[in-house]
């Protein structure tokens, strides 16, 4: 049932118009649709608590509503987010990369607008900014976000990263984020590679390997050859040491 649009009193609202919804189907909306309004928080006002958001369901509809704390987010604040979503979000229904949107932003906007993909009917999925403006989360866009996540061509390369996530269900694997954006990069190894990956795990290591980038040149993931850890700050000379060393000494 959709909701009534002057009843809406959050600043940002999900909006599902149909009448019967999966505990699993709910659950991911506002899984990714609380993410999103995270995301762009932390990248529009890094410095503040980017899960300082209020929930609101909404009676008679299936609505969820986030408002701002206002101990945490000014007013401009929380505007200038939620302008940023609807404009990321409408470029993104253009193909368009939209600048304040990182991969995970991204992917959260593909989640959402995947919503109900086993039903040949598309439903209705909103989100809006206030009762100004509502923006329709469509199939169309998830299409648009997965090419813009997807690999497009590989070549040997290294990424360099903080390494996390190992995995060894399945495929072994793990997962380095960037020092600087935490974008993160999957990275494949056989069995020898796997004990010297728990070795470097929590630390900052090269991996060289067959590199798949993005269109756009990003790496995705790497198939490792070699994991080269960064030395301990105990092993860096000092600016001393390193006099001594030019030196001769």
């Amino acid at each position: 049932m959709a909701i009534d649009m002057n009843e809406i009193t959050s600043d940002l609202t999900l909006e599902i118009d149909e009448e019967v919804i999966s505990i699993a189907d709910f659950g991911k909306a506002f899984d990714n649709f609380s993410a999103l309004v995270k995301e762009v928080s932390k990248g529009t006002v890094p410095k503040k608590n980017a899960g300082a958001w209020s929930v609101k369901v909404y009676p008679g509809s299936a609505a969820i509503g986030l408002s701002r704390l206002d101990t945490e987010f000014s007013l401009e604040e929380a505007n200038a987010i939620r302008l940023s979503i609807l404009d990321g979000l409408k470029k993104l229904a253009k193909g368009i990369r939209p600048i304040q949107f990182t991969d995970k932003a991204i992917e959260h906007s593909k989640q959402l607008a995947s919503l109900f993909k086993a039903r040949a009917v598309q439903p209705t999925v909103r989100i809006w900014s206030k009762k100004e403006e509502s923006f329709a989360v469509t199939r169309e866009m998830a299409t648009h976000a997965g090419e813009m996540l997807n690999a497009a061509y590989e070549e040997d390369g290294t990424v360099d990263g903080i390494l996390e996530k190992l995995d060894a269900h399945g495929k072994l694997q793990f997962v380095i984020y960037d020092v600087i954006d935490e974008r993160s990069v999957k990275c494949e190894v056989d069995e020898q590679q796997l004990a010297e990956a728990w070795g470097s795990f929590r630390k900052r290591v090269e991996v060289v390997g067959k590199v798949r980038y993005r269109k756009d040149g990003m790496p995705v993931s790497i198939k490792a050859s070699r994991i080269i850890p960064f030395p301990e700050p105990s092993q860096v000379p000092n600016l001393q040491q390193m006099r001594n060393l030019l030196a001769g000494n």
